[in-house]
């Protein structure tokens, strides 16, 4: 039966690293994109991302929550019966982009002295301000070849990747803090207490069912709450009967 998994932030924090993973997603498989002639797109989740990116500190954050993780890992190791091969492996990987991000510059700083990104970044904040006769210098490198595009996307997207390791092993550490576990909303409606370790409701339910689910809350207590899906209207009717679902407090 196919699934899948809604993920709702109970503070900025994680909101912003969900957002950032998100946008890298949308970034991947340059040769897809080009193949696909997605350019633009990517264009588009690129400079959304360096927004959010030079908007807030992620830096500070990350460290934070990396120091956390690599202290709980040692502590892991001193348990009967564990992986320690395992966990050495996760342990060094954590610790190796500690120091990395502490010897990086401000992520992102770099790219602003690319001189093509800098012509064209402007004019996508102007609603079609991508015409051929807005940005002509843009639509000359996308007739460019396939792999020269594809060694471009590849070039502006490399200064980043740490920042996107970094996400992904933070957003590891937190979605691991809690396994999946059988709940039932009655009447389509769930309250939960979050205590201040709470960061990420995880909630796992049956695709393509007639409903989804909504959270509302924050970091103390939130409802899980189903409602009817329906495109025709902006009615959002809730749910009578009973859901069973997986959900997880991480």
């Amino acid at each position: 039966m196919p699934l899948v998994v809604y993920e709702f932030p109970l503070n900025e924090k994680v909101r912003n690293y969900l957002r950032v993973e998100h946008l890298f997603s949308a970034l991947e498989q340059p040769e897809k994109i080009c193949k696909q002639h997605n350019e633009i797109q990517f264009f588009r989740d690129y400079f959304t991302l360096l927004e959010l990116i030079e908007r807030i500190d992620l830096k500070t954050e990350l460290l934070r929550d990396l120091n956390q993780y690599h202290t709980i890992l040692d502590t892991w190791l001193t348990y009967p019966n564990v992986d320690i091969a395992r966990i050495q492996i996760q342990r060094d990987i954590v610790l190796s982009i500690i120091n990395k991000l502490k010897d990086a510059k401000r992520i992102g700083q770099e790219l602003k002295s690319d001189r093509f990104l800098t012509a064209i970044r402007q004019r996508f904040t102007i609603p079609g301000a991508t015409c051929s006769f807005d940005l002509p210098k843009l639509h000359y490198w996308l007739s460019l070849n396939a792999q020269v595009k594809q060694i471009n996307l590849t070039q502006w997207v490399e200064p980043l990747l740490l920042l996107k390791d970094s996400i992904a092993t933070t957003l590891q550490f937190i979605r691991s803090r809690s396994e999946l576990l059988p709940v039932t909303a009655k009447n389509g409606f769930y309250q939960g207490i979050a205590d201040n370790k709470v960061e990420l409701i995880r909630v796992q339910a049956t695709k393509n069912m007639p409903y989804y689910p909504t959270l509302s809350g924050n970091k103390y207590r939130y409802a899980v709450r189903f409602l009817e899906f329906t495109q025709h209207d902006n009615h959002n009717a809730s749910i009578d009967e009973s859901i069973e679902f997986l959900m997880a407090s991480c």
